[in-house]
């Protein structure tokens, strides 16, 4: 799943307390149907709010993209919000925005693009109207992309100044070798500049197809409404080749042994990631569950992994999760220590690893407690229906909506011995990447290395 927020535990605790026979309770209902064209289209009621969200997701993202194009799906994203065939400018664009009442945004990931607007529901086929053209017919005018190219640029140099910014590249170099253009959605810099129209275009003929598209429509609708809205306004979208069986997409080649990382920042502390690949979607859907139950249980402050490292003070902060993807999920653990505790911490967090299996390790309570919360905190989400559509967009990109709408059950489903396959087969004795950032003071003095903080198992291995 999508790294945890902790700050929601309260609200879901409170949630789960005073809305009855949640602990049975589902994702709230969809309407799902298929245009003629190929689109699916997705519909979620709640009449309790006079608004609505409409949604376009595309599976387009990082994922698709070589050197050459790496960013572009991003860059793509930008344009969207510019000139299209009706809207023939970008103050037009935005002219239609305010007239509408609309509030709109884009994502770019992995393995998705979305893109969304949300608007009061007497609106709503105006706003499908607006969304159809912005979709079907954009011009990408060569002054806006320019323009777009500047701006895309800009949050470019945005991440570049923040100071772990080197050290996270040189991760993903490492644990995604020779694949990272599959893996970072910001992209690079040569491939942004080199950006034309022509190659605007190639993604929009191969990838901006109905059949590769979902419209989700939430709020104060009807699905009757929606779906005599959509054959209205989306059926104009023509038909194109699966993208995937034209370019099947390309799944990164599992690490074959440990890596190190080491970087400079301007930082009193020791920060340190480790990373594994974990399971994909559609290869091990069930160690997908697992992952999210055991990764909720040994972060919470009562664990012996997260109190180990933190109560004894050795580690100021400690975070270990894992992200769903259908090509190669990462599993991370994240520790803020200082550079004097580097080694101890390391040692302590191995001897944690070492412990993962051990019957002993996750209690009863620990395990039942996990699912009920990892459940509620995704009921919690899906209360409020524009953010419950972004939900919908990924999961249906990375994972299927078939997946995503049996999840809370197949949480429910996760046992010890699902835990203990599941470390065996991604995190105990397996190939990780160890990166480690901190002064050069603190480098010079404590000489990090692999062979000093790595996994000492490991490392007696043949």
């Amino acid at each position: 799943m999508k790294p945890p927020v902790r700050i929601l535990l309260f609200f879901c605790f409170l949630f789960t307390i005073f809305t009855p026979f949640r602990a049975s309770a589902q994702l709230p209902p969809w309407t799902r149907f298929k245009l003629d064209n190929g689109l699916e289209v997705l519909v979620v009621e709640n009449h309790l709010t006079p608004i609505v969200t409409i949604e376009i997701a595309v599976k387009n993202g990082s994922f698709t993209e070589n050197p050459e194009y790496n960013g572009l799906s991003h860059l793509y994203e930008h344009m969207f919000f510019t000139a299209n065939a009706r809207d023939t400018t970008e103050d037009d664009f935005l002219g239609r925005v305010d007239d509408l009442g609309i509030v709109y945004n884009g994502e770019t990931h992995e393995e998705q693009v979305e893109y969304y607007f949300t608007l009061p529901k007497q609106n709503l086929e105006e706003g499908m109207d607006f969304m159809a053209w912005a979709i079907t017919s954009p011009l990408f005018k060569p002054d806006e992309l320019h323009k777009q190219k500047e701006v895309v640029l800009g949050e470019f140099d945005r991440d570049e100044a923040e100071p772990l910014f080197k050290f996270g590249r040189k991760m993903e170099k490492a644990m995604w070798d020779g694949w990272m253009s599959r893996k970072e959605p910001l992209g690079e810099r040569p491939a942004i500049y080199a950006a034309t129209q022509d190659m605007m275009h190639t993604i929009q003929h191969k990838y901006y197809i109905p059949n590769n598209s979902l419209l989700i429509v939430t709020g104060d609708v009807h699905a009757e409404d929606v779906k005599a809205l959509a054959a209205k306004y989306f059926l104009r979208w023509q038909h194109g080749p699966d993208p995937f069986l034209v370019d099947p997409p390309q799944r990164c080649p599992p690490l074959t042994a440990p890596a190190f990382v080491l970087d400079t920042v301007d930082e009193p502390r020791a920060i340190v990631k480790v990373q594994w690949h974990g399971p994909s979607i559609g290869v091990d859907d069930k160690g997908t569950y697992v992952a999210d139950v055991f990764s909720y249980i040994i972060t919470q402050p009562e664990h012996e992994f997260t109190k180990t490292l933190e109560e004894s003070g050795l580690a100021q902060g400690i975070n270990f999760w894992y992200y769903t993807q259908r090509y190669v999920g990462p599993i991370t653990a994240d520790i803020v220590t200082t550079p004097q505790n580097l080694d101890h911490v390391m040692q302590i967090f191995w001897g944690q690893v070492a412990k993962f299996d051990d019957p002993s390790y996750i209690s009863d309570e620990e395990l039942e407690t996990a699912k009920s919360v990892l459940r509620t905190q995704t009921l919690f989400r899906s209360e409020k229906l524009s953010s419950f559509s972004h939900d919908l967009a990924f999961w249906w990109a990375a994972a299927g909506l078939d997946y995503y709408g049996h999840y809370l059950d197949d949480l429910s489903k996760v046992t010890r011995k699902d835990i203990a396959d599941y470390v065996h087969r991604y995190i105990q004795n397996r190939p990780y990447v160890l990166g480690v950032a901190m002064s050069r003071d603190g480098i010079a003095t404590e000489q990090p290395t692999l062979a000093k903080l790595g996994n000492p198992r490991m490392q007696t291995q043949p």
